[in-house]
């Protein structure tokens, strides 16, 4: 059985550092640090830390100084020092604790280039091994964010005191003069660092990483003994996107601790699992603690939608948004005449879109527009800002067609109508009122999603149809900012979209902290079954980064 003890300690400048120490025999003295990465906190590698301690190691796992969980400092002024100090604290930690003077390092991100520091200064250390290292910051930034941030600093052409966004975080621009200061910012610093380091440093890299160059990382180990690479297919950044390629990556860094730390050689397909009941019981635990913490600082839900929908203005620009609304119109079919609900509607993207849908049936089908009877199209959702920002959208839309395409003002292909309303309560509508009902990338934020859907299916037609689309767990939206960045040349559009990425890392911390839960297909399945829908369809979705289902009220 593994032990997970929440303890607290100084680091070196006297800040509190909260983590967990987790062992299965108490005899255990093969220590193992696991350094939070950039914008995570300690429950973010609590599947790690439990691979390692169901294979034989002692872990600590922490959140940093200066930065998101229960730590002291607040993350505005996280620095590259104070992360690497942090690391060392947690060595002095089991040190003082244990009497142990030899420690294994592993972890993600960029947490991996404050362990490369570390060990280039600390002899303490007796491996690295890094899942996505992070080996060229001046670089991951600019594929984020088409932006050269360390750049315009170091040649004095960055103007300001913070940087509004850094994977979602605001920070105080010191994050990036310490980078450059201490040597953290560039793949050659990164390289001398390595250069220092005597013991095994392992880094494995994702296939479809676009944060990353591979071929950067590869370079680092190729040709010289004591390090290796491990390619981790059909995976982006954010790796528990992928299950499979997950848990891949956790019995390759079993394995590799195991031959580095302990002198040991086992298979991949020998590494004990941890029991999923024994994970579940901490991961709630830490999810509690962190809902908590987050409650306390983060603005209430309203607030937080109303800047949120504020910065999605752009989305529609995006291939992968676009695809992901043809395919809730392709699966929805709305016919003429119909009523449908846009249940979340936000800025009333799904609206303007059904109104091409309804233009290209006029045209294709040929049918004559006095014999076309008009969509009812009801926007419904709970900010009040964003009703009418769906409102001007879809008039200004519908003046910009009709006017390109001579159609006359006077007949509508769709009647707009705007409802304020929450889904968390009873809807202001009759039983069985809708045709159709869209309910895209919305019910992971509502805290009831089962009685929402219930709901919804209440003001739902009998064989009437729904469609529900939910963004799926550990979803990676830095790749479709990327595709949308790669297509734009525009400057503001470019700003815009770095808003939208941040407030992305937002809705992930919330997730993180089980205030949003996204959805597998089964799990979106389920929730519809359990509604009353018979299934009809699933599939991926918006760049393969959520998941679509759509069915009929039995």
């Amino acid at each position: 059985m593994i032990a997970s003890e929440l303890i607290s300690y100084k680091d070196r400048n006297g800040k509190t550092i909260v983590g967990y120490l987790e062992r299965s025999d108490e005899d255990n003295r093969d220590f193992i640090v696991i350094p939070p990465a950039f914008g995570e906190t300690k429950r973010d590698s609590l599947k790690l830390s439990y691979f390692l301690v169901k294979n034989g190691f002692s872990v600590v796992r922490y959140d940093a100084t200066d930065h998101v969980g229960e730590s002291q400092g607040e993350m505005v002024n996280a620095t590259f020092d104070t992360m690497k100090l942090d690391l060392i604290s947690a060595i002095d930690y089991i040190k003082s604790r244990f009497n142990i003077s030899r420690t294994g390092i592993a972890g993600t991100s960029l947490g991996i280039r404050i362990a490369i520091k570390a060990a280039a200064e600390d002899q303490r250390i007796g491996c690295v091994c890094g899942i996505v290292p992070i080996v060229d910051l001046r670089k991951s930034i600019i594929a984020i964010y088409h932006q050269d941030i360390i750049g315009e600093i170091m040649n004095n052409r960055y103007s300001g005191k913070t940087i509004d966004d850094i994977m979602g975080f605001e920070v105080s621009v010191n994050f990036a003069l310490s980078a450059i200061k201490d040597s953290y910012h560039d793949l050659d610093s990164t390289r001398r660092d390595m250069d220092k380091i005597s013991v095994p440093v392992v880094f494995l890299s994702s296939e479809n990483d676009p944060w990353i160059n591979i071929g950067d990382v590869r370079s680092l180990c190729d040709g010289v003994a004591g390090r290796e690479f491990v390619f981790i297919p059909a995976a982006m950044h954010q790796i528990n996107e992928n299950p499979e390629a997950a848990l891949f990556a956790l019995k390759q860094v079993v394995v590799r601790c195991k031959r580095y730390l302990r002198g040991e050689e086992i298979q991949p397909d020998e590494v004990l699992m941890p029991e999923q009941a024994e994970l579940q019981q901490q991961w709630l635990i830490e999810e509690n603690r962190l809902r908590n913490l987050l409650q306390k600082s983060l603005e209430g839900e309203k607030e937080f939608w109303e800047k949120y929908l504020n910065k999605f203005i752009l989305i529609h620009k995006s291939v992968d948004y676009r695809s992901l609304l043809s395919d809730l119109s392709g699966d929805l079919g709305v016919d003429q005449g119909e009523r449908v609900l846009d249940a979340g509607c936000g800025n009333g993207h799904f609206g303007a879109w059904l109104m091409e849908r309804m233009v290209d049936k006029l045209f294709r089908e040929k049918i004559r527009q006095d014999q076309f009877r008009p969509v009812l199209y009801y926007g419904l959702d709970f900010v009040e800002r964003s009703l009418k920002e769906a409102e001007l959208k879809h008039l200004n839309f519908i003046r910009r067609l009709y006017r390109e395409l001579s159609l006359r003002d006077r007949y509508p292909l769709i009647k707009y109508s705007y409802v304020l309303a929450d889904l968390e309560q009873r809807l202001p509508f009759d039983d069985g009122h809708f045709d159709k009902i869209c309910c895209n990338l919305v019910l992971s934020y509502v805290s009831d999603p089962q009685s929402s859907l219930r709901e919804l299916c209440r003001v739902l037609k009998p064989g009437g149809k729904i469609i529900v689309s939910s963004l799926k767990p550990y979803a990676d939206l830095s790749q479709i900012y990327r595709n949308f960045a790669d297509k734009t040349e525009n400057t503001e559009e470019l700003k815009e979209a770095r808003k939208l990425l941040s407030a992305a890392g937002r809705i992930r911390q919330k997730e993180g902290a089980g205030i949003y839960t996204f959805f597998f297909e089964e799990e979106l399945k389920k929730l519809l079954e359990n509604a009353g829908i018979g299934i009809v369809t699933v599939k991926r979705t918006f760049g393969g980064q959520a998941n679509l289902v759509s069915g009929r009220k039995e």
